[in-house]
């Protein structure tokens, strides 16, 4: 068994092994360097990398994208420096490597090539929100479509994009299409999306508002409002605007 990580990568294969209860040696080589962990019937019992050992040294091969495998079997340990089942590293190493997985809500996200392959091992709200990409959408435009929260869309995004089941393209913050909804004060939207535009834009406190008509509004952000435009019902009635009707949002600069 050995090949490269572009279909499958050192997580994939080391679950793969473990729920074959195979023993041996996971030979990985990367930059130039090279490291090895033991398996004991499924076990993680060792791992070295570099000058790094035990537990240290297995992050450090679940972490990697690019690289060449084997595996050599019935090899023993030269020593023990892992304790308990390789699911008791995975879960660290998913959080380290999803913490690095820089997506915003109007970058393009596309299925990898490898998606399709790995389908079945998904959850299934994952599953729903990498069949609803097809040729590619932003985080922003699947929260509308499939009523889901931003900020669960990006947190289940970003951790497909660590599975590099996604291809993500990343893109200058836009205009967004919102729903206006009542609000109890003044204009609020989405502060991720306010935090997104003002990370690209700078420091601005008023919006641009565009349905049937165009309106200027100061506002501030307001966590899980999603695709939502909430407004105070005084806003609403000069304004002319409704409840429900979609509207283009963007920053006043």
């Amino acid at each position: 068994m050995e090949g490269d990580f572009r279909l499958l990568g050192p997580i994939d294969l080391l679950q793969l092994l473990a729920q074959g209860g195979r023993s041996g040696v996971f030979v990985v080589e990367a930059g130039g360097g090279q490291g090895e962990v033991y398996l004991e019937r499924g076990r993680p019992v060792h791992a070295a990398f570099g000058d790094k050992v035990g537990q240290e040294a297995l992050l450090e091969v679940l972490a990697l994208k690019e690289g060449r495998f084997r595996f050599l079997p019935a090899v023993r340990a030269p020593l023990g420096s892992l304790e308990g089942p390789l699911e008791a590293y995975l879960l660290q190493a998913i959080r380290l490597l999803d913490e690095g997985v820089a997506l915003g809500p109007f970058d393009l996200v596309r299925p990898a090539s490898r998606a399709q392959a790995l389908q079945a091992t998904l959850d299934p709200l994952e599953l729903s929100l990498l069949l609803a990409l097809g040729g590619g959408k932003s985080p922003l435009d699947l929260a509308a479509e499939l009523g889901l929260p931003l900020g669960e869309v990006l947190r289940r995004l970003g951790h497909l994009a660590r599975l590099r089941l996604l291809e993500v393209s990343p893109r200058v913050p836009r205009t967004a299409r919102l729903r206006v909804a009542l609000g109890k004060r003044g204009a609020q939207v989405e502060a991720i999306l306010l935090a997104t535009w003002r990370e690209h834009y700078g420091p601005f406190r008023r919006v641009r508002l565009k349905g049937r008509q165009e309106v200027v509004l100061e506002v501030e952000g307001a966590e899980g409002l999603g695709v939502e435009v909430r407004l105070a019902p005084e806003l609403l009635l000069f304004h002319g605007l409704r409840a429900g009707e979609e509207v283009l949002v963007w920053p006043e600069l």
